[in-house]
This record gives structure tokens, sequence and C-alpha cells, in this order.
């Protein structure tokens, strides 16, 4: 994602249940991209987030203005460079690169985002057709847009999916979004087809409970609460449990 990691204007915002979550309120995000950096590191707990870091910050400006010529279309050319310049000792050292989405799925800021849906993902997997460019899967960031099934993205790429980063979000007809429990009733990404479909494919990589509410006062960094996240495994571990056992399997 250039200059910004994920984007969230609200880091503590009730979801309705006592907790608080990751919130994005597509009006605010206008062309003034300090003042959302700003509110972001004032917030942390004294905390830093990867992409945000406070000495990165201090630098946008000179960030943006050296984007300023890049358009899509060279971003996809910069990436393939960089891929196909690695991909020979990753194939030397038995190392996966797996590209995560981006989140939000769209451009902001005037920023290009490129892994944004189904066709771009097989776009930048036949780009540079390798075993070892995988991919870092995040449902939550797909699930921002509605029009994204997650479920069949899986299904679609299993094989290059080295990282399975699974989320919650509940989507509002504005275009606004929150991130939620990973129960499926929760949101709407689909958590539990979204595992089926892994359960399915015989995936054995690595899963993680991507995200979580901030839960009875915890004082963590935003997202990232210790408590939502160890509910939010047990219930993965639920479901695929309950795929074995509808199987068959022990």
């Amino acid at each position: 994602m250039p200059i910004f990691d994920w984007t969230r204007t609200d880091l503590f915002h009730p979801v309705g249940d006592g907790s608080t979550a990751l919130f994005y309120e597509k009006a605010c995000i206008q062309q003034d991209y300090k003042e959302m950096a700003n509110y972001i590191l004032e917030n942390l707990h004294g905390l830093t987030f990867p992409g945000w870091e406070p000495e990165r910050m201090a630098k946008l400006d000179e960030l943006f203005e050296a984007y300023a010529p890049v358009t899509k279309e060279k971003l996809w050319d910069n990436l393939k460079y960089f891929l196909e310049a690695i991909m020979p000792t990753c194939e030397e050292t038995g190392i996966k690169m797996a590209i995560h989405m981006d989140d939000p799925p769209w451009d902001i800021f005037g920023l290009p985002r490129l892994l944004v849906d189904k066709a771009s993902i097989e776009r930048f997997l036949k780009m540079v057709d390798h075993p070892n460019n995988c991919l870092c899967l995040c449902s939550g960031s797909l699930g921002a847009n509605p029009e994204n099934d997650v479920a069949d993205i899986v299904r679609s790429c299993c094989d290059r999916i080295a990282f399975a980063h699974i989320r919650n979000v509940k989507n509002f007809p504005n275009g606004d979004f929150s991130e939620a429990s990973h129960r499926d009733c929760d949101g709407d990404t689909g958590i539990v087809e979204i595992m089926k479909a892994y359960h399915d494919c015989g995936f054995t990589g690595y899963i993680r409970p991507d995200h979580g509410r901030h839960l009875w006062g915890e004082q963590c960094r935003p997202g990232y609460g210790l408590y939502d996240r160890a509910l939010g495994i047990m219930y993965l571990l639920g479901c695929w449990d309950m795929l074995d056992r509808t199987e068959g399997k022990v």
C-alpha cells in the first residue's frame, strides 16, 4: 500500500455490544491526509503501526510528491520488476513472498491501490507466475467492498495463499464499514463460507484471526486486542472442527 498502511477514520468506534472497533467513515476521507495521519498518531497509546511510524509520517509531503507521477500502471510495472528480481533468491532459499491486499480496496487520497478484487489478484498471480509469489489473503480488506466474494477468491487461488488473515467487517449502504467480531452473523464478510472454502481446498498454511474489537477495557494497540483475537481463533477453530465432523473426520 503506497505511503499508508490500512486506513481508518475512527480507532475506537462503538459497535453496539459495549466494545469498540476500527471504523471507516467514507465522508471523512477528503484531501487532508495530514489530518487523518495526525489523528491516528495521537491515538496509539504510545505504540506504533507498521506503515504509520512517526518518522515516516513526518515526511508525508515528500512521499506524496514522490508518488505524484506514479500511475496505477506504473505501480504494476514496479511491482513486477521487484518480484521478478527476487524470485530466484526466494526459490533458492525457500521463501514465499505473500502480498497483503489493499485496505480499504480502492484508491485513497489519489494514491493508486492494486490488489482490490478477484481480477486484480488474478492479474498479480499471472504477472509473475511463480510458486514463491503468493498472497497474504485478507478477508477484511477485500470484504470492505461488498461486491467481493471472498470465499470464491479463496477457492480460485488457494494454492497460492501462504498466509490467511481472517477478519470480519460490517458494511453500510453509504460506503462506511466497521470491523466486527469473527462471528459470521456480526458482519457481512461470510466467515463460515470462507472457512469452508479453505477447508474444502485442504489449506495447510498459516491462518490468524486478523484484528479484533477492544473488549473489557483492555488498553491495547487499536485493532489488535488480545481478548477478541483469542475469542476469534477459537471461533475459527470451532468452524474447522465442525467442517471436519461434517465430512466424517475425527
